[in-house]
């Protein structure tokens, strides 16, 4: 479990520095596994101009571009964005540098014929945007060439071992409240949140009565003409500080909401529900498409969220492509449930499948969180 001190101070009032606070963790059973730095490999990234782009003499839909990275001489780099231009500022990495998507370390390569040295980045390249089509594209001005582009403004982040037995510290209010018993702060309340829905649910939600159902409550809000996009960069970075990609403002704040309060959540596209869910146990040979872009085959009694049209995903493990939310999502399911701890840790095991939800559900969640997590969201 990874947590920041300002992330930490949503939830407790303290004074406590971060030594201080990694002690008391220890003191009370809650081992701290490292104090992790900012990756220092991101200060190779530096904001740069292409003061020249021409077309590459042995490819069509490549440019030569020279680019001032504020040294003394002009960088040579080899670019096929459709978007790269005389005079755009964008985002330069130099040979040695890591791409934070792909992990590929740069070095000074040959692209068809001609050296390149370093590249120019594209927000996807960088983990900040889905766009794939061009390179980022800056309003800066001279006087930034060579300043570095990513700000060495995030903070160190605990990383904590939680023991099987203490699935209430998969949440960072989880670990507030046990320093605020051990007397190192103050637990913060949850401000009141009251969702004023003024027209009637059009999806209906039921769970069946059967033999092993492995869910036992289904909270959900349906939520309208909502305008999915990138989230704000303060979700952004608390996403980010997690180790996790950011994807989409409703993906990134359900995943905010399971590591604040430990509260899976999973959002559905409710245009593309057939006309109900059904939480049902699946049928042997029935299957559908995850998330994790794989095929998975059930076999009989698998805690099932179906439609009219078949399995949406497996409650408390993992959702289904069928449903999910794009950018041009407009309207959403948002779901909130129980599901038992047994039946979640038999699908998983049967169907080799790990993610974060399964992780806390196979441990146990806090049924009463299903409403805080509906309302926060």
């Amino acid at each position: 479990m990874i947590i920041s001190m300002s992330w930490l101070k949503n939830h407790l009032s303290t004074k406590a520095n971060i030594k201080e606070v990694v002690e008391r963790l220890t003191e009370i059973g809650l081992e701290v596994e490292s104090v992790k730095s900012p990756d220092s490999g991101l200060d190779n990234f530096v904001i740069c101009k292409v003061v020249k782009s021409q077309k590459h003499p042995n490819a069509d839909k490549l440019k030569l571009c020279d680019v001032d990275v504020g040294g003394k001489n002009l960088v040579k780099v080899v670019c096929g964005a459709p978007n790269v231009r005389d005079g755009l500022f964008t985002v330069y990495a130099p040979p040695g540098s890591i791409i934070p998507k792909t992990k590929m370390k740069l070095k000074v390569a040959k692209i068809r014929g001609v050296e390149s040295f370093g590249m120019l980045c594209s927000g996807n390249e960088l983990n900040q945007s889905l766009d794939k089509d061009g390179i980022i594209e800056l309003n800066k001005k001279e006087k930034h060439i060579g300043e570095k582009y990513f700000k060495s403004s995030e903070e160190e982040v605990i990383d904590i071992a939680i023991t099987p037995n203490r699935p209430d510290c998969l949440g960072v209010r989880g670990i507030a409240r046990d320093l605020a018993a051990s007397g190192l702060g103050q637990l913060k309340k949850q401000p009141p949140i009251k969702i004023n829905q003024k027209f009637k649910q059009p999806i209906k939600v039921s769970i069946n009565k059967e033999k092993n159902q492995g869910c036992s409550i289904f909270g959900s809000i349906y939520i309208k003409n909502v305008e999915n996009k990138e989230s704000p960069d303060w979700l952004k970075n608390k996403i980010s500080s997690l180790g996790l990609k950011p994807i989409s403002a409703i993906v990134d704040i359900t995943n905010y909401i399971m590591f604040d309060l430990n509260r899976p959540m999973h959002a559905y596209d409710a245009d593309k529900i057939n006309k109900e869910i059904v939480v049902r146990n699946s049928k042997k040979g029935e299957s559908f498409e995850a998330l994790d872009n794989k095929k998975y085959t059930l076999d009989g009694n698998m805690c099932a969220i179906t439609d009219k049209s078949g399995v949406l995903g497996l409650g408390g493990i993992i959702g289904g492509t069928k449903s999910g939310t794009e950018f041009s999502t407009k309207n959403i399911l948002l779901e909130s449930a129980y599901f038992y701890p047994s039946e979640i840790r038999r699908t998983a095991k049967n169907l080799n499948i790990d993610t974060d939800a399964k992780y806390r559900f196979e441990r146990g969640i806090d049924p009463n969180s299903i409403k805080m997590g509906l309302e926060l969201a």
